[in-house]
């Protein structure tokens, strides 16, 4: 995945959940946060993020924030690009895929893919991180709750993918500390037969790759 053209700036405050005020060259300027997460260790005043201008002049907000730093580490701060990360990387999966569906309805509940018409799929974005440990989520998160309570009566394959959008992670778990639903909900699914799946990736001010496979520990 590559990336426009980004700009350096330098963090105001964040206000609500995706309003971002930054210093942009020497002016204050609102941008959109793609990222309903608390981000508490990347995105503070005076943290440093790379934003980009925006196609769409009938948004509110000309700039969006693209990229956070965490002890010298890149971060991408949208959550949505995790399904686009997945997709691209779908052949390095145990999968041959002939047909994939996007946005697919069960029980109500709207999951990110259905592959072969056999396979449900729900992709979550990491970007929690302490001690090597990548972590979701990093705000409860009723919706990802209810979504794996769901999975579990699928009767075919069901996967979970944490797709971490840094690099500096060696082991993938949910937080359990933060969310005891979502843990409970993990614990669940693999019972019944859900797959588990994290991968890291490399982030630059260019773009993003996939780096590699990390354990899951559920």
């Amino acid at each position: 995945m590559i990336f426009e053209r980004l700009e350096k700036a330098k963090v105001i405050k964040r206000e609500k959940r995706f309003r971002l005020y930054v210093d942009y060259q020497g002016k204050e300027l609102l941008t959109y946060l793609p990222n309903s997460g608390r981000l508490q260790d990347i995105v503070y005043p005076s943290a440093t993020v790379y934003v980009k201008r925006r196609e769409d002049k009938k948004r509110k907000t000309l700039y969006e924030a693209v990229l956070g730093v965490q002890n010298g580490v890149l971060v991408s701060l949208n959550a949505s690009l995790a399904n686009k990360i997945f997709e691209e990387n779908l052949f390095r999966f145990p999968v041959k895929v002939k047909e994939l569906k996007r946005e697919f309805n069960y029980h109500g509940k709207r999951y990110d893919f259905l592959i072969n018409s056999k396979i449900l799929v729900e992709v979550k974005s990491v970007t929690l991180v302490k001690n090597g440990v990548g972590m979701f989520p990093d705000a409860p998160t009723k919706r990802g709750s209810e979504h794996l309570e769901f999975m579990k009566d699928w009767i075919f394959e069901k996967w979970v993918i944490f797709v971490i959008q840094r690099e500096d992670v060696r082991l993938f778990k949910p937080n359990k500390d933060l969310d005891e639903r979502f843990y409970q909900a993990t614990q669940v699914l693999k019972r019944s037969g859900g797959v588990f799946f994290a991968f890291t990736c490399y982030v630059s001010e260019f773009g993003i790759d996939f780096k590699e496979f990390v354990d899951v520990q559920i």
